[in-house]
């Protein structure tokens, strides 16, 4: 595992749609889709812990290296990836 967690962001076509790609293995699973938090809440642990911990997810969908967010319109993107990016660190350091 990397020393550092590290995210790049990509602006997604929706206002509302950002992913993120992360330097860590996110799930060896196949892909999770979790359509709100209460699905999100009977997730996989990393899912569990990113609704518990950020405010403003809507949706979110894990991929091998890459996070989807779909946020509540009412959170500004800064502080969503602020939170994700906090999170992700302390889950893997």
């Amino acid at each position: 595992m990397s020393e550092y967690v590290t995210i790049e962001v990509e602006l997604g076509e929706q206002p509302d749609v950002v992913e993120l790609i992360v330097n860590q293995l996110l799930t060896a699973d196949g892909e999770e889709t979790y359509c709100n938090r209460e699905a999100g809440d009977l997730g996989s642990p990393l899912a569990q812990m990113l609704y518990a911990a950020v405010d403003g997810i809507d949706q979110l969908t894990v991929q091998e290296d890459c996070l989807i967010i779909r946020r509540k319109p009412s959170q500004p993107w800064e502080a969503i990836i602020d939170e994700v990016r906090d999170a992700l660190r302390d889950w893997y350091l």
